[in-house]
Parts: C-alpha cells; structure tokens; sequence
C-alpha cells in the first residue's frame, strides 16, 4: 500500500510540475519575456525530471514516444502537458510566420504526440484537433 501511495503522489507531483512550467511559460509569453522561457524551462525540467528540452526532443528524435514514457516515467497526461508546453514555446515562430530549426523540431513533436493521442485515446478533444492543423 506504502508503495502504491508514494507512485501516485510522485505521478501526481509530476503533473503538478509540468502544469506549473506550462503556466509559466504562457505567463512568461504575455509579458514579452521571451528570453527567459527556454532557461526557466530548462531549469525546472532538470530540478524535477532530470532532464531538459533538448534531451526529450533527442529521445523523440532517436525513439518512440512509447519510449520516452518509459524513459521517463510519463503517463499520457504528462505527455499531453509536456506537447502543450512544447506547443507555447514554439507558438510564437507560428504567429510571426519565421520558423527557427529549434521551434519546427518542438512543433513537429507537439504534433506527433497530440496525433498519438488522437490514435490512442477514445476521448477526443477539439483543442488537440486545433493545435494538429495549425
């Protein structure tokens, strides 16, 4: 029971780590800060997962997203979280019509992630439907 306990408050700690980051970040965008995002990110990801956006963008490069779950403990709702931050960080390249070589791999990732979803999940969103064809 002790065991169960401590893995559902860790998946939950998770969640709440990756909803604060992404909250963060769409602050972070309204106020022009744009500077920032990346190494806030960066930061928050290494304190908590041990990773940064590089390395998860080189796990979704060289594997699967089956295999990022199991590299790094995420449930489907984390990895929704973590393409919807993915998605804010690279939003701003979308708005302005430029696109950086960073931002095209983080949309390309979004994308594939919310498309797992879409094949993996009976629910379907209209929100993750928006971001695919945009």
């Amino acid at each position: 029971m002790f065991i169960q306990d401590y893995i559902m408050r860790h998946i939950h700690q998770l969640s709440q780590v990756l909803i604060a980051i992404l909250n963060m970040v769409i602050k972070l965008k309204k106020h022009d800060q744009y500077e920032v995002i990346v190494p806030y990110t960066n930061e928050m990801l290494k304190e908590h997962i041990d990773a940064d956006l590089q390395h998860l963008l080189k796990i979704l490069d060289e594997k699967t997203i089956i295999d990022l779950k199991k590299e790094t403990g995420f449930s489907n709702e984390h990895l929704e979280i973590l393409a919807d931050i993915f998605f804010e960080l690279a939003e701003n390249d979308l708005d302005q019509q430029s696109f950086e070589a960073d931002n095209i791999s983080l949309l390309k990732h979004c994308k594939d992630i919310y498309e797992f979803f879409e094949l993996d999940e009976r629910t379907y969103s209209i929100d993750r439907n928006l971001k695919i064809t945009k």
